[in-house]
């Protein structure tokens, strides 16, 4: 192991005789688009501006994929290039977890392959691919990650879009028959999975968002009814201009939250309730995009609701 990782050095510094500011900065915004802050943008867009539906199925498969990494990172605390023992000046940007796998890697894999299933076109795939390929290469470049790592993201991402892609119309049937409650249930039980083994407060937020974001879509469905396309009958441009006042109304009520959560965390970070609170939090997060933001949507007549078969 140690000679491949050797080799993976000297390949990273290889790639790193190319670099230059400009380039270096490219790699940055690249590297953007494969990360948590990424899919935290995209997750509330998608539930309300495209389709519900699609959000919650896209929320829960990328939380449990970026959950699944966050779990091998601390089972096989693999190092990353710049740590001690290997090569600190090729570490461009830092980070704290073990290599193995590459979220990075893994979880665009998983977040843009399935959005280009939506689209259905050869277009998108060859997108999608391209973004993950370039999203891998900058981690390389960067030096966050040995190459080993990033096909090891791959491949586990590539797992997991299978998994998706072969069971999600099953599941999706069996909660629409089993309706609210089984939802509900189904919720609960894979968060708790999820944070049954807590090594770190980072495994704490995948679970507690997925059961957020979970009951906020089952309470959506019984009590509210939004739907992400319904306008309630307006124009073209008018259904735009909604679209716009969604997406700000929404920014500011989600960024006012962070700042509340960020100002009050601290205040009980000596506490033993510390991840409990914190569990709280991400769970709210997921609540105020699927239930909360919808039910205000809803309320101030900027989107209408489900129409009932």
């Amino acid at each position: 192991m140690e000679s491949i990782l050797q080799w993976s050095l000297d390949f990273i510094r290889t790639i790193q005789t190319i670099a230059s500011p400009p380039l270096t900065a490219v790699m940055r915004i690249i590297t953007f688009l494969g990360g948590a802050s990424m899919f935290f943008i995209l997750l509330p867009l998608i539930f309300w501006h495209v389709d519900e539906k699609k959000g919650m199925y896209l929320g829960a498969v990328v939380l449990i994929s970026i959950w699944s990494n966050l779990l091998l990172k601390f089972l096989l605390d693999q190092p990353r290039p710049f740590f001690e023992g290997y090569d600190p000046s090729v570490g461009i940007i830092t980070e704290r977890l073990g290599g193995m796998p590459s979220g990075h890697a893994q979880n665009s894999l998983v977040m843009f392959f399935i959005i280009a299933s939506w689209i259905r076109k050869n277009w998108a795939y060859i997108c999608a691919a391209v973004i993950c390929f370039l999203i891998g290469f900058s981690r390389i470049y960067l030096g966050v990650h040995f190459p080993t790592d990033v096909l090891a993201g791959w491949l586990l991402g590539a797992v997991i879009l299978c998994g998706y892609f072969f069971l999600h119309e099953k599941i999706e049937v069996l909660l629409v028959r089993g309706g609210f409650r089984a939802g509900m249930y189904a919720s609960a039980i894979v968060s708790f999975i999820m944070i049954i083994y807590l090594p770190g407060k980072e495994m704490l937020f995948p679970g507690a968002i997925l059961l957020g974001i979970g009951a906020g879509f089952c309470l959506n469905r019984c009590y509210t009814g939004f739907s992400a396309n319904a306008f309630l009958g307006r124009t073209e441009i008018k259904k735009y201009l909604t679209l716009a006042a969604r997406f700000v109304l929404g920014a500011v009520v989600c960024l006012l939250f962070i700042f509340a959560i960020g100002k009050f965390i601290p205040l009980i970070a000596d506490s033993n309730n510390e991840k409990l609170y914190s569990f709280l939090s991400f769970a709210l997060a997921g609540l105020l995009v699927s239930f909360v933001m919808p039910w205000i949507f809803v309320k101030l007549r900027l989107a209408g609701v489900e129409t009932k078969q």
